[in-house]
């Protein structure tokens, strides 16, 4: 592993990022990783959900899972026994931990199999959390939900992001997801906030919804047509152009956030006085 701004000195910071399916919770979280690693971290980066999406759309391809690992223990006992006296975060990082030059990552892969296998589920997390408390900061893209970040991989973050679309339905799923977080998921003290993503114009009632709901705001990322594209032709987020209109929303969401402004692109007053001093 290697060390530099994202191993950890200080107590760990772990964001969460979780909303209904298609919300954008992935390109939120692979956004938000470009311009976090731009600052000078080197974050560990999870990608919680079985499809294992945010590695596409970090442009990473197929990666091993903590899922094949999982079920290798179980159907095998030859790979339980190669454990031995092994702390279970380094055999995770042998076994599924892919290094990249600015961050580390990976996959929990896919959903658990029939039966129980709790005595493997706690020993997996268990790994799991040791490896995160050695980085500065971990980021999360979780599956829509938010049960299996307690039962599957962290049982304790700093913040968590829920993106929603801008529909009253929405709104409404990610109040359903705080209140299974508060009440049920997460242990510790933590912060929850509210993303409104592709918003176009007229969202001024579901400002107001979201009030009467009583999720808190931290930003909205506007309707970008090179997300759509990118999408389609299967390109990598991390390719976005640092003035593209959702990386500057979510470089804003990150300073309000307690990080500061994120955001690449340079303002035209930074441009002018590069400009006059060269």
């Amino acid at each position: 592993m290697t060390a530099g701004k994202g191993i950890n000195a200080m107590p760990p910071e772990t964001i969460a990022v979780t909303g209904k399916g298609g919300a954008g919770k992935t390109t939120f979280t692979a956004i938000a990783a470009k311009l976090l690693i731009a600052q000078g971290y080197r974050p560990l980066i999870i990608d919680a959900d079985p499809p294992v999406s945010l590695a596409i759309a970090l442009g990473m391809g197929s990666v091993a899972t903590i899922g094949d690992y999982r079920k290798r223990l179980i159907e095998n006992p030859e790979e339980r026994r190669k454990i031995g006296e092994r702390h279970m975060r380094d055999v995770l990082i042998e076994e599924a931990l892919v290094e990249q030059p600015d961050y580390s990552f990976f996959a929990i892969g896919r959903a658990e199999g029939p039966g129980c296998y709790c005595g493997i589920n706690e020993l997996l997390k268990h790994g799991i959390e040791s490896l995160a408390e050695r980085y500065e900061l971990t980021l999360v893209d979780c599956e829509a939900g938010i049960e299996q970040i307690n039962r599957r991989v962290l049982g304790s973050i700093n913040t968590l992001l829920i993106v929603s679309d801008p529909t009253v339905k929405g709104l409404q799923t990610a109040a359903h997801l705080k209140k299974i977080a508060t009440d049920y998921g997460v242990e510790g003290s933590f912060r929850i906030r509210l993303i409104l993503n592709r918003v176009e114009n007229g969202v001024e009632e579901l400002l107001e919804k979201s009030k009467e709901l009583g999720l808190e705001l931290a930003g909205m990322i506007p309707m970008d047509r090179k997300v759509i594209e990118f999408d389609r032709t299967g390109r990598s987020i991390w390719e976005l152009p640092d003035d593209a209109p959702s990386l500057l929303a979510v470089g804003e969401i990150l300073g309000r956030l307690g990080f500061r402004d994120a955001t690449m692109a340079e303002s035209s007053a930074e441009k002018a006085g590069r400009q006059a001093d060269g």
